[in-house]
């Protein structure tokens, strides 16, 4: 695997406190942890489930862009969330794989669980793929 690298981050997974922690670009592979802040408490004291749904998009998108060797963008076209468990404030760690890659699409599959293991919620994504961008003159 390669070393952890945060060079890339978007902003919006700053906000999330993403931190990665191991990437496997062959495998389309990545693990890391997000802090789930008071911010981010919804009305019964758990983590609003749009947080949560931000974290494993995020996490689905960075497995296939990890797979990327041409720069190309890409978008999510459908993100599906499964909540599994209670999710409260603190370190959610989360993994993302690459289930299959074409031309054009891709697709994607994500879960967070708590520190103590237990899964909080999972997703399926489905990626379309863009074409190269041309170099910069």
């Amino acid at each position: 695997m390669q070393s952890p690298s945060d060079d890339w981050e978007s902003p919006a997974a700053i906000t999330l406190g993403k931190k990665l922690l191991a990437i496997d670009p062959e495998r389309g592979y990545i693990k890391a942890s997000f802090f789930a802040g008071e911010n981010f408490v919804n009305r019964g004291g758990r983590i609003y489930g749009g947080f949560l749904s931000a974290m494993l998009d995020g996490l689905c998108g960075h497995a296939v862009r990890s797979t990327n060797k041409e720069a190309t963008p890409q978008v999510t076209l459908e993100l599906k969330t499964s909540f599994l468990g209670r999710a409260d404030v603190g370190t959610l760690i989360g993994e993302g794989w690459v289930r299959h890659r074409g031309k054009s699409i891709a697709f994607a599959e994500a879960e967070l669980r708590r520190e103590d293991g237990e899964v909080v919620a999972r997703a399926s994504a489905t990626f379309k793929l863009g074409r190269p961008s041309a170099p910069q003159t």
